[in-house]
């Protein structure tokens, strides 16, 4: 499965995205629109302009030359007149005929399709090849009326617009570099934006994992009266009420640990006095009711432990001790059930281990746990290894077997109380084994191994060093 898209992980994100398609629109919209206002004013104002100087041309050659001879005869003296001016050229047509009688300069002989629309020639004729546009020009033409009202003269003016089309081009890159800064400026205020949009989001979101993973005490209080703000409270509200119901939670199973406890220690020595007394035929049931016993005690001292662990009521007895010897005690406890399973149990400590500060009973039942875990998913004849090393300020036990290994589900929830994997258990080892590392100020980690198998271990500050949040070996 491929990995999800930026777009598809991250609202701000999406919304930056959002944000700044709208204002390149915004921005694209508004810069092409007063381009083209802007050059359609100006064209037009050059159109008015020549059709203006047409009309006033037109009306001074109609008085000057009333009939085609004198049009001949004056026309370079009418032309003359017309000097050019201001980037203006004016050419007189004969009306008739099309030809070119005079001009203010030489811009070619043909008329303009302008002129030729004038002459009412709308293709090429035997008398008229074709017009001529010269490119970068703008061309306006008007016919002259005789004395009898038909047409006798056509007057084309013409004006070069080069310098208009260079200040559009300039107008064009003042446009494109405002509408880049703007895009760049919009583009960072959506990002703003959305990352402030979505910041109590991900507020909640580190506020919900949290509150997942146990910490109820956790609080968004987000001073909001929008939708966002009343979210925040109600997550507020169900943190609070989660944090009572696991209070109330301990709290009984601390009770009933406790109260269950003297009933079974009693339990457990009535069978133990039937064993000295009863038949032999009572033997095999009473060793099962003995065994069984043992087994509901383990549970509720196990439950008791991890009350007292959660609510921080369980003393530790902390001396100075080696962690080699923790590891050799517990695994001289797990050699017989380990021999029984026919597995084998391999420990190897490192010399010249530094000392630790801890409770020893409590950290050998964290071994015995581990190891106990590690037994379980491991086939006989296979290999279960307890390694204690020193780290980098820190003592380190690794317990790694060769055996079914871990699901994800198994590795994400491992540490936590209740839950039970593929070995069955009640769930408490774990759980109880976290507690009393994190009591000492150390680590503890349950990972799949890369070869096949598992790898538990913790890891302990040494003494007289205070614990460093480093990454796991």
């Amino acid at each position: 499965m491929s990995r999800p898209s930026v777009l598809r992980r991250s609202l701000a994100a999406r919304l930056a995205v959002i944000y700044g398609l709208i204002g390149v629109l915004v921005v694209a919209g508004v810069g092409l629109g007063a381009y083209l206002v802007t050059e359609h004013y100006l064209r037009g104002r050059a159109a008015q302009e020549l059709d203006g100087l047409a009309a006033f041309y037109t009306a001074y050659t109609a008085a000057t030359a009333p009939d085609e001879a004198r049009l001949v005869a004056l026309a370079p003296q009418i032309v003359d007149f017309f000097a050019p001016q201001a980037g203006y050229d004016v050419r007189l047509f004969n009306a008739r005929s099309g030809q070119l009688l005079a001009a203010t300069r030489d811009i070619g002989r043909l008329p303009s399709s302008a002129a030729l629309a004038a002459l009412d020639y709308r293709r090429s004729t035997l008398f008229l090849p074709g017009s001529e546009d010269r490119p970068g020009r703008l061309y306006v033409a008007r016919p002259v009326s005789g004395a009898a009202d038909s047409p006798l003269a056509i007057v084309e003016v013409s004006r070069d617009l080069s310098e208009l089309e260079s200040f559009l081009a300039t107008i064009r890159l003042i446009l494109a570099a405002a509408g880049g800064v703007g895009l760049a400026t919009i583009l960072a205020a959506s990002l703003l934006l959305a990352r402030r949009i979505t910041r109590p989001l991900r507020q909640m979101e580190a506020a919900t994992h949290a509150i997942a993973a146990g910490d109820f005490e956790r609080r968004l209080e987000l001073a909001r009266e929008d939708e966002v703000g009343r979210l925040a409270d109600g997550i507020d509200g169900m943190a609070a009420d989660l944090a009572r119901l696991e209070a109330a939670r301990r709290e009984f199973i601390a009770r009933i640990s406790h109260d269950l406890r003297t009933p079974l220690t009693a339990i457990k020595g009535f069978v133990v006095n039937l064993q000295d007394s009863a038949p032999e035929e009572m033997q095999a049931s009473l060793a099962t009711m003995d065994q069984q016993t043992d087994r509901l005690i383990g549970l509720v001292n196990d439950l008791l432990t991890l009350s007292r662990l959660q609510r921080g009521r369980l003393h530790l007895r902390r001396v100075l001790l080696d962690l080699g010897d923790v590891a050799r005690s517990a695994v001289d406890l797990a050699g017989a059930k380990a021999q029984r399973l026919g597995v084998i149990l391999d420990l190897d400590v490192a010399a010249a281990l530094p000392t630790v500060e801890g409770d020893a009973d409590r950290l050998q039942q964290v071994v015995l746990n581990v190891v106990d875990n590690a037994l379980k998913a491991t086939s006989a004849a296979g290999t279960v290894r307890v390694r204690v090393a020193a780290g980098s300020g820190e003592a380190v036990l690794i317990v790694a077997d060769d055996g079914h290994g871990l699901t994800d589900d198994e590795a994400a929830h491992a540490f936590e109380p209740y839950f039970r994997g593929r070995g069955g258990g009640a769930g408490l080892g774990l759980a109880i084994a976290h507690e009393i590392v994190e009591a000492h100020g150390g680590r503890i980690w349950l990972r799949q191994r890369p070869e096949g198998g598992a790898e538990a271990g913790f890891a302990l500050p040494l003494a007289g060093q205070g614990w460093r949040r480093e990454a796991v070996p």
